[in-house]
């Protein structure tokens, strides 16, 4: 530490001595969700959701998490743009409750969309096993922070490294499906993402319908062989323009 210069107060890690901040942005969601078709959150979910805002609120000025904090536009670009995706996920791991599923968001920085998701899904299924991965200390910390203070804990877990690294571990942690938005165009994603998926595992990645989107399909469907690639529309009228691209890798890319 510099000489003189006062350390800065440890971050806040208990949601419920901070401020409501998530009030206007829950209040924004509900009509949201219904009109894209979804079901209301329940109440562990949006213990967990508050939670996860809270946090976000406190820490976002020191480490700069995201600029999106206008509560409608982060109950839309946020909250809806990561809810929208459970139905998938849902049917993606299936109704077998033997053994353990395991879900990944790659590159989950400020918890979107994981930390959603995970509040929706893992109080119904008490065998998925969900991991924010984060490369970067600093969003790893405060992940640590929402996880413990979430009731997620411990189906809700962080890994701080790369994807890279990850893969070169043989025994490292392996996915059923793994969730991926804003982390890298659509074949390098693939690249990165399908060597951490179990056999018969898929990648989830959010994409856009705008300019440079057919391009950078074409890239993928050229240079990344051995995937069955799909592109589901996003019924939301919220987000218009959202895709949802499953990559199933048929042979390690």
């Amino acid at each position: 530490m510099e000489k003189g210069v006062p350390a800065r107060a440890p971050l806040p890690s208990d949601p419920t001595l901070l401020p409501p901040t998530e009030r206007e942005t829950l209040d924004a969601l509900a009509p949201l969700l219904t009109a894209a078709g979804l079901p209301a959150l329940d109440a562990a979910a949006t213990a967990a959701i508050t939670a996860h805002l809270r946090l976000l609120d406190a820490w976002n000025p020191a480490i700069n998490l995201t600029r999106i904090v206008a509560p409608t536009e982060r109950a839309e670009r946020h909250l809806l743009d990561a809810l929208v995706a459970a139905p998938l996920i849902e049917q993606l791991l299936g109704a077998d409750a033997n053994g353990t599923a395991r879900v990944a968001d790659l590159g989950s920085g400020g918890g979107f969309p994981g930390i959603p998701l995970a509040a929706r899904l893992l109080p119904k299924r008490a065998n998925v096993q969900f991991d924010l991965i984060d490369a970067t200390a600093k969003k790893a910390r405060f992940l640590e922070a929402v996880a413990a203070a979430s009731g997620l804990a411990p189906h809700l877990a962080v890994i701080c490294a790369r994807a890279e690294e990850l893969a070169r571990d043989p025994r490292g942690p392996r996915y059923d499906v793994i969730l991926a938005r804003a982390v890298a165009p659509l074949a390098e994603l693939a690249r990165l993402a399908t060597p951490l998926l179990r056999p018969g595992g898929s990648l989830v990645a959010w994409k856009r319908d705008a300019d440079g989107w057919p391009a950078e399909l074409a890239t993928a469907e050229s240079l990344v062989g051995g995937i069955t690639l799909r592109v589901e529309r996003v019924a939301a009228p919220a987000l218009a323009g959202a895709l949802l691209v499953v990559i199933t890798p048929s042979r390690r890319v």
